[in-house]
């Protein structure tokens, strides 16, 4: 440990020394201004400020050759998919066909045995749509569904704190114990509905991925961040590519 500590350290002196170095050797370079080749009319000329230009494009080209070619080698080294995968999905008055689109992309990904999870930020008849569409889409026979009343922070009308404290472990239970399931709570905004997920979820599983309602994965996502994660344990956390879809983003545009 102490050792990687050392090496990491090593690494980020060099980079800072290398980066000061190639600045004042170019500015350097300029201000002498001297040539090694050169026409009578300076038509063509390459001069000392050109070969450190020139040699620091090669060396990045190298490096990123290299890093290239390390990273491809770590992704096609075979690991085990032995840890356990939660998908968290985030809720609220989604639009019907992104939301279909989101969850048959949910269905489509090929880590075994990842448990889905999708939160609504809102209980009222108006997101009861969104809960129709879960059942539809990842099988009513193979699904739960949960209307809560309130949330983990908030008792709903007329409820105590003992009927709060079993709701809330009711909803534990169902969570730990169904592979997909929807729950539809209290509003109480985005970090609300993520605290339901992590809170239900405790230390059950080893990873959590996380995605909003509108979102289309690929099926190789969450396989692909496991092997991240995996491959290097100074690595507590990794992001997916996300492209915007400039289609939705001109429609929000206009309301």
């Amino acid at each position: 440990m102490h050792c990687e500590r050392f090496i990491c350290i090593l690494r980020i002196l060099g980079t800072t020394l290398f980066g000061v170095s190639l600045l004042l050797g170019i500015t350097a370079a300029y201000i002498v201004g001297y040539q090694f080749i050169q026409t009578d009319n300076y038509y063509f000329s390459f001069g000392l400020y050109g070969a450190i230009l020139a040699s620091h494009l090669i060396i990045q080209s190298l490096f990123a050759f290299l890093e290239h070619r390390k990273m491809k080698r770590s992704l096609e080294t075979p690991i085990k998919l032995n840890k356990t995968v939660a998908l968290c999905i985030a809720a609220y008055q989604e639009d019907p066909d992104y939301l279909r689109k989101c969850l048959l992309s949910v269905k489509r990904l090929t880590y075994p045995g990842i448990k889905v999870i999708m939160v609504i930020d809102g209980n009222s008849e108006d997101d009861i749509y969104m809960m129709d569409i879960f059942s539809e889409i990842m099988g009513r026979d193979k699904s739960v569904t949960y209307i809560w009343r309130n949330n983990f922070h908030e008792k709903g009308p007329g409820e105590t704190e003992e009927s709060h404290k079993e709701s809330m472990q009711h909803v534990t239970q169902l969570v730990l114990s169904n592979k997909s399931i929807c729950i539809m709570q209290k509003w109480g905004g985005k970090r609300e509905v993520m605290y339901t997920a992590f809170k239900a979820l405790g230390r059950s599983v080893d990873y959590v991925q996380v995605c909003d309602s509108d979102t289309m994965l690929d099926p190789a996502s969450s396989v692909e961040m496991v092997k991240v994660l995996e491959e290097d344990p100074m690595v507590g956390g990794v992001g997916g590519d996300v492209q915007v879809d400039m289609v939705k983003f001109r429609l929000t545009e206009q309301y």
